[in-house]
Parts: structure tokens; C-alpha cells; sequence
């Protein structure tokens, strides 16, 4: 595992964990999987580490997506983002959910290859899982 690139996959299932009841998929695939996994459902969460170096390790940025996405464009389908791939299964006609929710974690270091994340980032999960299960749980009852 890439040191603090785990820091998605630890947060979705301790969020899964909180909110039992919702379905949970763990993948360190690329966009076009993801959207496979997505397809034919009303709606999707991603949760997933970010670098942008705008905000300190652990902090989550809430984005909801819409008709319009932000993309990074890949040269081939291998490196195909998930902004393009949704751009692609849309086009295709496919059952792509209405609302997708991402949740990116600010991450110092995804390259490094290591057993365990950073302790900055490592010492924020709980509050991390909290902060986005509470934000899920308000969106449901409201």
C-alpha cells in the first residue's frame, strides 16, 4: 500500500462501520472500475485521499457532483480518472447515478510504500469517519 493513499479505504470502512446499512465497496482500482461498481444505483459516495496541498493532512473536502465534472484527463484508458471515466459511461448511455458525493482526505505523502500512514494523518481517521458518517447521517434524515 502507498503510505497515506490508504487513508480512503481506512476511512470507508470505518464509516461502514458507523452506518452499517449502507452497501460498502473497497477498490484501489482507477475510474473506469469505480464506475462500473456504481452503475444502476440511485446514488454514490466515494471516499478517497487527496493531494492538492491547500489544506493540512485530514482535511475533508465535500464534493457533490453534478452534470458538469472536474476531470483530469488520462493519455489512454489504463490512466483514465473518474471524472473522464463518468464522462465516458454517460455518454455511453449508462445507468450512471444521479448523485455521486466525493469525500476527498488531504494527504501529505500517497507515493511512499509503506505498512502504515503517516501519524498525523493516522492519528485523525476516527475523526475523519466521524465527521463524514455524521454528514452522511444528516443528508439521510434531512
Amino acid at each position: 500500500m502507498m503510505s497515506d493513499d490508504a487513508a480512503g479505504l481506512i476511512v470507508a470502512a470505518e464509516v461502514h462501520r458507523r452506518l452499517p446499512g449502507f452497501d460498502l465497496e473497497l477498490s484501489t482500482s482507477d475510474g473506469l472500475d469505480i464506475v462500473d461498481r456504481i452503475l444502476n444505483r440511485d446514488s454514490a459516495v466515494i471516499i478517497d485521499s487527496m493531494v492538492t496541498g491547500k489544506h493540512q493532512p485530514g482535511t475533508v473536502v465535500k464534493l457533490v457532483l453534478g452534470r458538469s465534472l472536474p476531470t483530469r484527463r488520462g493519455s489512454d484508458a489504463h490512466t483514465m480518472g473518474f471524472g473522464q471515466a463518468i464522462e465516458l459511461a454517460r455518454a455511453c448511455g449508462a445507468a450512471v447515478p444521479a448523485r455521486i458525493v466525493v469525500y476527498g482526505i488531504e494527504v501529505g505523502d500517497p507515493h511512499s510504500v509503506a505498512e502504515c500512514m503517516s501519524a498525523a494523518l493516522a492519528e485523525r481517521i476516527s475523526a475523519i469517519a466521524d465527521q463524514i458518517a455524521d454528514d452522511l447521517q444528516s443528508e439521510q434524515e434531512g
